[in-house]
């Protein structure tokens, strides 16, 4: 559910467009994110899925201003209520305040030197600017808050010593030591087991109702976004090509590659026979062919859609598909 404002339109929070990434190789730029847009409105819960290597990790990194040399923004903007987060000076100050993240593999972000306590400790001093007793206040209040039982004990532990779900569930402790308005989650349930994993979405979506806080979610699971989005952009090799509604996603798919998605997942509701996989592989991304990065992989395609990159146009109410073979709303 999102708030809206005076004229009954919903609050936009997060606004990107045309944003490129790009990577030097041998054999080129490599576009990681190649010309995207999208908005994130205020208690919304948008899901942007595809497969690995689609550009979602990197695009989250861009709207955070977090890509690494030699990587680098090549052009368009990412907005947070107005104001330019490429900024640097906009990004430090949004960054882990405003717009928190919630990283892939809690191994890697959490510091293994370092107790549970002693990272949060850190975080509320530096962000919040939480001093003595209050520090330990609030970090008890932050594994209550994530549903992490004996929290003091648990202040004392280091990742090693805690579950994956448990380690997950600091990651979101620490996202929401701040009280962000946006939270933008990378993959929170990889690797996890599938009662954990629902544990982990029914965590994220319910804080997210009780604290009014949007979450943008990275995901190459089609059953997680079914579960947790409101809304749903699919996204392949870095580009944008449909945007829809949940429910419309997954009952009248538009674009070749969510129904090729939509078919290679398992439905336990009805028995279909066999799974039908996606034909071919990824293209090398450094040898990109100048139009459609699908139709070499796309049993819909022709000879114009070699040509040029289909953009991405409205074809009915809250509905885009970057598609040839779909016109766009009003056409004839």
């Amino acid at each position: 559910m999102s708030t809206t404002n005076g004229n009954g339109r919903t609050e936009r929070l997060l606004e990107v467009k045309d944003l490129t990434v790009g990577f030097p190789t041998r054999d080129g730029i490599v576009r990681g994110v190649d010309g995207l847009t999208l908005n994130v409105g205020s208690h919304e819960r948008l899901g942007v899925v595809g497969e690995s290597g689609s550009g979602k990790s990197v695009m989250g990194l861009a709207i955070l201003g977090m890509v690494l040399p030699p990587g680098r923004i090549m052009g368009g903007s990412v907005s947070w209520r107005g104001e330019d987060v490429l900024d640097p000076a906009v990004a430090n100050r949004v960054r882990g305040r405003e717009i928190a993240m919630i990283f892939q593999d809690p191994m890697v972000s959490l510091n293994p030197l370092k107790t549970v306590g002693s990272q949060l400790r850190e975080l509320l001093q530096r962000r919040v600017g939480l001093q003595g007793s209050k520090i330990k206040q609030r970090s008890l209040e932050l594994l209550d808050m994530v549903g992490i039982a004996n929290a003091s004990e648990r202040l004392r532990a280091y990742a090693y010593e805690l579950s994956g779900g448990m380690r997950q569930r600091v990651m979101i402790a620490t996202a929401l030591a701040c009280e962000p308005t946006l939270v933008i989650a990378d993959e929170p349930t990889t690797g996890l087991d599938v009662t954990i994993q629902d544990q982990i979405l029914t965590l994220l979506h319910d804080l997210s109702t009780e604290l009014g806080m949007s979450v943008l979610m990275i995901t190459h699971d089609l059953g997680v976004v079914a579960q947790f989005c409101d809304r749903v952009q699919v996204m392949y090799a870095g580009r944008i090509v449909e945007r829809a509604p949940i429910n419309e996603m997954f009952t009248d798919p538009q674009h070749p590659y969510s129904l090729g998605l939509l078919h290679s997942v398992p439905r336990v509701d009805r028995d279909d026979g066999e799974l039908t996989g996606i034909p071919g592989e990824p293209l090398d991304r450094a040898q990109f062919p100048p139009g459609c990065a699908f139709e070499p992989r796309c049993n819909e395609a022709q000879d114009g859609c070699r040509d040029a990159p289909p953009p991405l146009l409205k074809i009915a109410e809250r509905r885009w598909v970057a598609c040839y073979n779909r016109p766009a709303a009003g056409s004839p």
